[in-house]
């Protein structure tokens, strides 16, 4: 059994496979938030996948590397140990040392100065498609901090991403979508859009050879090789690398610990239907390699982090922020 471990109320991107509408076999699967193991003694035996690490509060997060070393300490496998798994500042930050990307990224709150332009503004910890205005200038940068301050929006948490973005083709831009689960790098999809951010694509601007492009990269694994070093770096052993090509070269935008991959929808397009299945296959048989075979319960070590959350009930009384 897997066990996927995420945030209060984000536990839907991966219910098609507890569900069974994933489109192929896969093991069996639990989803769980946080809170429901922080407090607890004895847990199943099973492969625990630490994912929304980006959410987690900073005293969440500590509890939660906590727990990830209660559980192996126990014996069981455990991915993504959220004292090493790097969220996005830290990982793109990492990228760009690295030389993997040719941006950087900056808190908004600590007087940025960006080395190149233009530049974008986005929230660190959400998954939602960012504002795609673009600055040009220091002053225009300056200006617009100025305005979200005024507006009430308080730049902590606020950060500014210096532009990395190439046309796909005539008009489209495009981003990929691999995995990693275990040792597996699994290139899985394309989305395309006529806008420089691309977040979920236009399904409608896919052409024939839009289609061709993207079931010769995942048949092929083409990017898997160039990826696996933003996971390494970034610590990650599960989640979905979105990225794509600039100036010849891959360039990786994030890393989501929780990665969406719904019921199983059968493109119209039967070369695309192939594609999606191929994909999917590789995601099982990675998941199938990363399982442990159920086994009842265990005990796992109180310790002097976790030991206090049994008092308290969480979404309630928080525990004391020290």
């Amino acid at each position: 059994m897997i066990i996927l471990i995420t945030t209060r109320g984000n536990g839907r991107t991966l219910d098609s496979i507890p569900r069974r509408t994933f489109g192929v076999p896969t093991p069996d699967m639990r989803i769980t938030h946080y809170e429901r193991l922080f407090g607890a003694w004895r847990v199943p035996r099973a492969t625990y996948i630490f994912g929304d690490l980006e959410r987690l509060m900073p005293w969440e997060l500590r509890v939660a590397a906590d727990l990830y070393r209660s559980l192996t300490g126990a014996g069981l496998r455990c991915l993504n140990d959220p004292a090493r798994g790097m969220a996005r500042v830290e990982l793109l930050t990492a990228l760009h040392r690295a030389g993997i990307n040719p941006f950087s990224v900056m808190r908004a709150d600590i007087a940025p100065r960006p080395a190149r332009f233009p530049v974008f503004l986005r929230f660190e910890d959400d998954h939602v498609k960012a504002n795609p205005t673009l600055f040009d200038s220091q002053a225009a940068l300056d200006a617009a901090l100025d305005r979200l301050r005024e507006r009430g929006t308080p730049l902590r948490g606020v950060i500014v991403v210096e532009q990395a973005a190439e046309l796909y083709s005539d008009g489209i831009w495009a981003k990929w979508g691999s995995w990693r689960i275990g040792d597996r790098i699994i290139d899985e999809h394309i989305a395309v859009d006529d806008t420089w951010l691309v977040k979920n694509g236009d399904h409608g601007k896919i052409t024939d050879a839009i289609c061709e492009d993207e079931h010769d990269a995942v048949s092929s694994n083409r990017f898997a090789a160039a990826i696996r070093p933003a996971f390494d770096i970034g610590c990650i052993e599960f989640g979905r690398a979105d990225h794509s090509v600039v100036a010849g070269r891959s360039v990786v935008y994030e890393i989501n610990t929780n990665p969406s991959a719904r019921r199983f929808v059968a493109d119209r397009r039967p070369l695309r239907k192939e594609t999606q299945l191929i994909a999917r296959a590789r995601i099982a048989e990675a998941l199938q390699a990363i399982d442990t075979a159920e086994g009842g319960r265990l005990s796992i070590a109180a310790t002097a982090l976790r030991r206090p959350i049994r008092w308290w009930r969480p979404g309630f009384t928080t525990p004391r922020r020290k």
